[in-house]
């Protein structure tokens, strides 16, 4: 398989009109088989006009043929591997659905789904601070501090407004609540709907990542979204 050298040359779309209905834009690190069932869940339960736009990092060349062979997707298989928030940026960059999902491959959709129009991020899972930055627990919301990038949701053009996610947050924990402040901060809402027919499974690269390297890459994304954020105490309230 040709794998791309030059992601970079690949285009953005983030300002033309809308080709689909929705963007569904997964960044795929191993564990083809929960592509595949996403992908399956997507044709079963999204009624609407849809693509399924996969970056994939280098590795399993056989992984790779079996995702291009899907219908409706936009498959990029690369040379050279992208952090989490680069290989996402690179997904909505390529997307041109009206509405565009960032979606983990954990993720299932699991009964009909029917997007709202976001009015800013949208998820089923999320986030609240309590005290400061520093303490976040899980909320149902429907407001919430920041939407986990295990299922979120926005209009395609406000990304023109808001900007995409640092790219230098090559892990990803605390780069969605980095994203969201980002969104937030441009007048956006952050909203959860626990109705929205999703399941996670297995998070498969939280599990097989030692523990000592997912620790101290989680500390320094922490550390890079406080110094983004450190100031910014209105963001800690999303109502």
């Amino acid at each position: 398989m040709e794998r791309v050298r030059h992601p970079q040359k690949l285009g953005d779309h983030l300002a033309d009109a809308h080709a689909h209905d929705v963007s569904f834009v997964l960044l795929f690190d191993g564990w083809v088989d929960d592509v595949e069932r996403f992908h399956a869940s997507v044709e079963r339960f999204v009624p609407s006009d849809f693509e399924v736009v996969v970056v994939d990092n280098p590795g399993d060349d056989e992984a790779s043929e079996r995702i291009a062979a899907l219908d409706r997707v936009v498959h990029v298989p690369l040379r050279d591997r992208l952090g989490w928030a680069a290989g996402r940026n690179l997904g909505l960059r390529l997307a041109t659905g009206r509405i565009v999902c960032i979606v983990d491959t954990s993720v299932e959709i699991t009964g009909p789904l029917e997007l709202p129009e976001p009015q800013g991020l949208l998820g089923r899972w999320g986030l609240r601070a309590t005290e400061s930055i520093y303490h976040f627990e899980e909320s149902d919301g429907p407001q919430v501090s920041a939407v986990e990038a295990y299922f979120m949701a926005m209009r395609r053009e406000i990304l023109r407004t808001t900007g995409l996610f640092d790219p230098k947050f090559k892990w990803y924990r605390n780069a969605d609540i980095d994203f969201s402040f980002q969104v937030r901060s441009h007048g956006f809402a952050a909203i959860v709907d626990p109705a929205l027919p999703l399941a996670r499974h297995e998070h498969r690269l939280w599990e097989t990542t030692p523990e000592g390297e997912r620790k101290e890459a989680s500390r320094k994304n922490f550390f890079r979204f406080r110094d983004h954020w450190n100031d910014r105490e209105d963001l800690l309230r999303p109502d």
